[in-house]
């Protein structure tokens, strides 16, 4: 299926979810008038018959019941058109995924990138209108927080690759697709932070209100209730105030803690009851051996979503109550009510602080399996790499490789391949000819590799290489230092990450080499550090201007190249054996109105 097919085919899903969703807004509106003509018909009728009472509790009666079940299914339809709603949005969301419509792209929560990371500025890899940013169909902060981290990953593991690619493979597309719905069911915008939930699970506290304290409350209430009955039988004096007095005290003595326990509960039932709706969706599937142990976690010691739903309901049942102090006084005054519930929920908290942190661990771990999975369904052109761990020379050959986050109608693949002899390759070629973009493409396909992600090319063989970038170098005025400076640091960084003995080869890329400083200083800087990445355990693309680089021996260079109709500059962005043979800046500035004299494009001395 082509990339336009499969468009196709997400517009016809919009199409009927739409149509579903239209369906579920006219019962709605229709059970809406429903219930309005209940209300109003059971009071007319009550008025006519207000002559027979018999008549009018008949009439009442039967006027609460089938409101009452009108209200029932009114429910049940505002749930399925709130289910349609958030379908029709996450397709919508993976169309604009897959034609890179940025705008109707949700947006992710903003945060700072890592400055001393290998790549991650360099190659866009997090940020907006990054590559996170496209792949991220995660419901959590956590879910999208574990996708970057792979993506983020500086020392690929082979065996780990190949695990998360099975189960990737495992993974449905229907599955994936559920699995998020569920998660947007319980958080609609936004992403769901379960932080304060596993702090407060993990917080438990020990003691306070005992089993024990509360059974003894609990019998203190019986022997009310006894001496209360025998006085009103005039067998006893008011003994019962005195026993009333004893149980309102040691109440008392818990009735603040109860109160701080139970306000901590209610700060995280939205997040218990969006949980539970989750787990109730993993734990009811059938995995197979890949994803088993992922999922084990769920599925062990009776059900996650019941023991979540048993949570719930004691929460939910104390704040309904403390919602109508009347009842709540009248309630707590016969029997330990808030003390029950404060050291049931105590248990309960306690276990799911020993469990919990797998489940949002399995759970972050399954959305961002999901996450790769639909990438590689919205961008059914995109290959599997196939790693080759066990080669004598690193390995490096693509048909076809493409920029995932450029637009399809501009993207250009190119083949490359390295050549044993030759590990570091130049790459020369006019301004704007695609230099810069080419080294990231390299750099951002080898990222989606080493995450176990599909790549952006019709085929790819690699070794397993730690990536390592010099690309979007800046000054930094905080720290003092120039642009010049930042990049002399980044550039030792990069010779340091060569040195280390252990781990994968390097796959390093440098855009315009030592450009902070005068063309002399430039040349001879450039020619001892090209020398000094030579023989190392690595092998990299260096883009620059300076032809002069070329002749430098061991090097396979390799250009871009521009032409020039109707006095027009054009490119085709394809990458060509060489060095350029052209050069074009002065034709740049001249189109661009500045005052210099064209000179024809001439060739490379």
């Amino acid at each position: 299926m082509t990339g336009a097919e499969r468009e196709r085919q997400l517009e016809r899903r919009i199409a009927r979810g739409q149509a579903r969703q239209a369906q579920w807004e006219v019962r709605s509106r229709r059970l809406s008038w429903a219930r309005l003509g209940v209300f109003v018909g059971g009071v007319a009728l009550a008025l006519i018959v207000e002559s027979n009472p018999v008549a009018v509790v008949v009439v009442v009666l039967m006027a609460v019941l089938l409101f009452a079940w009108l209200v029932r299914q009114h429910g049940r339809v505002k749930r399925l058109l709130g289910r349609a709603e958030v379908w029709v949005n996450l397709h919508q969301g993976y169309l604009a995924r897959a034609r890179l419509e940025w705008e109707k792209i949700p947006a992710l929560p903003a945060s700072k990138p890592l400055y001393g990371h290998p790549f991650e500025i360099d190659l866009d890899i997090s940020g907006e209108r990054s590559l996170h940013h496209l792949l991220d169909t995660t419901v959590t902060l956590q879910g999208s927080d574990r996708l970057l981290g792979w993506l983020l990953q500086t020392q690929p593991d082979v065996a780990l690759i190949q695990r998360r690619r099975d189960q990737i493979e495992a993974l449905s597309l229907a599955y994936a697709t559920r699995l998020t719905l569920a998660g947007r069911l319980a958080q609609r915008k936004g992403k769901l932070d379960l932080r304060p939930l596993l702090e407060w699970a993990a917080d438990a506290p020990e003691g306070g209100v005992s089993g024990r304290f509360v059974a003894g409350l609990g019998a203190l209430c019986l022997v009310n209730a006894v001496l209360f009955l025998l006085y009103q039988a005039q067998l006893i004096p008011p003994l019962f105030a005195v026993s009333f007095l004893l149980y309102l005290g040691l109440s008392l003595s818990r009735a603040r803690y109860a109160a701080r326990l139970l306000d901590d509960a209610f700060a995280v039932q939205q997040l218990l009851n969006g949980l539970s709706g989750v787990l109730s969706f993993i734990e009811q599937r059938r995995y197979p051996p890949a994803l088993a142990s992922l999922c084990q976690p769920f599925q062990m010691s009776g059900s996650s979503a019941s023991q979540l739903r048993r949570l719930t309901t004691v929460i939910v049942s104390a704040a309904s109550l403390r919602n109508n102090p009347i009842a709540w006084a009248i309630l707590n005054a016969v029997m330990p009510w808030d003390l029950y519930a404060t050291y049931r929920m105590g248990v309960l908290r306690r276990d799911l602080g020993e469990r919990l942190p797998a489940w949002v661990q399995g759970w972050s771990e399954l959305e961002a399996l999901a996450a790769l999975r639909l990438f590689a369904y919205l961008n059914p052109s995109y290959t599997e790499p196939e790693f080759v761990a066990d080669s004598a020379s690193p390995v490096f050959d693509t048909h076809d490789l493409g920029h995932p986050l450029l637009a399809h109608d501009r993207r250009v693949g190119n083949d490359f391949a390295l050549q044993p002899a030759q590990p570091v390759i130049l790459v020369t070629g006019s301004n704007m000819s695609g230099k810069s973009t080419f080294l990231r493409t390299l750099g951002i396909n080898l990222t989606l590799a080493n995450a176990g992600a599909v790549v952006c090319a019709g085929s790819l063989r690699l070794s397993p290489f730690r990536v390592y970038t010099c690309i979007k170098v800046s000054d930094s005025l905080v720290d003092g230092f120039s642009y010049f400076y930042a990049e002399v640091r980044r550039l030792k960084a990069l010779l340091d990450a060569l040195e280390q003995r252990e781990g994968s080869p390097l796959f390093f890329l440098i855009d315009e080499i030592f450009k902070g400083t005068n063309n002399r200083e430039r040349l001879i800087g450039s020619q001892a550090y090209l020398r000094a990445l030579m023989g190392k355990r690595g092998v990299g693309v260096i883009s620059t201007h300076d032809l002069e680089l070329a002749s430098l021996e061991g090097l396979l260079n390799q250009h871009f190249a521009d032409s020039v109709k109707d006095d027009q500059l054009h490119f085709d962005y394809r990458l060509r054996q060489g060095v350029s043979p052209t050069t074009n800046a002065l034709r740049i500035m001249q189109m661009a109105g500045l005052p210099v004299t064209a000179a024809p494009s001439s060739p490379a001395g």
